[in-house]
């Protein structure tokens, strides 16, 4: 493999406000001298964007589909002005081939595939195809079963979303493609790899790589000051069900009911139950010690946590799906602001911190303990120190991005 590898990054949504992971990789590839290419299949819906995809000026390596659009006056519209906007990449020779009439049944199976990875269409030459999560490496384990994907090297990331414990029987019909034609699989926890190989029991090279942060660019907002004004609480997540949002209401109200009333409870994130969690806010008359910040850009996430004093993340396993936490990158996030963890024994959570040492690990069912926990802090900023520095030295060690990096450059190279 070349010394400057040519990396195609295969994702759903990008830049994605809740998948900071895949940004982070892909910054660190360019910063090790890969050249890398995003296609995407989805435009975000929420026009937040990081800072460091603006740094690195990622629009100008991101090719993003033209199909998933509400009207068909919309998709032609902008297939027009992506086969315009890449007029000079595209292998026109590749179409005429498809003009076989004695070839047609399988001319018109490969014209799908085009469709829906017109990226393939490229004069590119890629060394490594590096799909992000499941169902995009089934897409691409179809067109290597047709023939018209010549990569040499197909590496598949699991982030879980796509290994959902309910669904493990269709996934085995559903990733057939995948175990055969790619050569490298990687899985951000133990808990997920666990999943994996329940799907399949031969499965080879799977690789545990956690997902990471950029030091680099986080310990600009470490110099932010904390806020000791009150005992700031920081949650931050989807707001759905298995993430816990409303238990960490329901935690906020039972502190301010044992006597520590000086507390501020930080929700970051949007989702289905928003207004449920504003309507509970009200109810439990703590409105005015919630603050609903909904999405919000990286550095804002940041510098958030930066002035806290704790993380409060109390996610359940999901009733019908059994789905949890696979690893939960922002736990790692906010032990390097030095911020203790109070979290639940759910998932893959246990693996990112040291329970007792970096933070408290609690059954999912507890809330009496949460509090417990958070009353102790509250009462002991000497401990919250301790666990804090602790915290910050553990994840240097294990999530930093440039130890992910070498890693995955590795797997590469394999």
């Amino acid at each position: 493999m070349p010394l400057k590898s040519k990396i195609l990054v295969i994702v759903t949504v990008f830049p994605s406000v809740t998948e900071t992971f895949i940004l982070n990789q892909i910054t660190d590839l360019i910063d090790r001298g890969f050249e890398v290419t995003i296609f995407s299949y989805v435009e975000p819906k929420n026009k937040v964007v990081h800072q460091l995809y603006i740094d690195y000026q990622l629009d100008k390596q991101t090719v993003t589909h033209f199909k998933n659009h509400s009207s068909k006056l919309k998709v032609f519209l902008k297939a027009f002005n992506f086969f315009r906007k890449h007029l000079k990449r595209i292998d026109f020779s590749k179409l005429i081939l498809l003009l076989n009439p004695l070839k047609i049944k399988t001319s018109i199976s490969i014209l799908k595939k085009y469709y829906d990875l017109p990226i393939l269409l490229f004069k590119d030459n890629f060394d490594v195809v590096h799909c992000h999560f499941g169902f995009n490496g089934k897409k691409v384990a179809d067109v290597y079963e047709l023939g018209i994907c010549v990569y040499p090297k197909a590496i598949l990331s699991f982030h879980g979303s796509d290994l959902t414990p309910s669904k493990l029987e269709m996934y085995k019909k559903l990733y057939q493609g995948v175990f055969k034609y790619f050569q490298g699989f990687t899985v951000n926890s133990i808990y997920l790899k666990d999943i994996l190989t329940q799907i399949n029991q031969s499965v080879q090279n799977v690789h545990l790589i956690p997902e990471g942060f950029k030091k680099a660019y986080l310990e600009q907002f470490a110099k932010v000051q904390k806020d000791n004004s009150a005992f700031q609480i920081v949650f931050c997540g989807r707001l759905i069900n298995w993430k816990g949002p409303d238990r960490a209401l329901r935690i906020l109200k039972k502190m301010i009911d044992s006597g520590r009333e000086n507390c501020i409870l930080h929700l970051i994130g949007d989702g289905e139950m928003k207004e449920e969690l504003l309507a509970l806010s009200k109810s439990l008359q703590i409105e005015k010690q919630v603050v609903f910040y909904g999405a919000i850009p990286q550095e804002k996430v940041f510098q958030t946590m930066a002035k806290s004093t704790v993380f409060l993340l109390p996610g359940i396993s999901e009733l019908n799906t059994e789905r949890s936490e696979a690893q939960g990158l922002v736990l790692q996030e906010a032990q390097f602001f030095k911020l203790p963890v109070i979290t639940s024994d759910v998932g893959g959570i246990k693996y990112g911190i040291i329970p007792n040492e970096t933070g408290f690990l609690m059954e999912e069912n507890t809330e009496n303990e949460f509090v417990e926990k958070l009353n102790m802090l509250y009462d002991k900023p000497e401990l919250i120190k301790s666990m804090g520095e602790k915290g910050h030295e553990f994840v240097m060690m294990n999530f930093e991005s440039s130890i992910i990096g070498k890693k995955l450059e590795s797997l590469y190279l394999i």
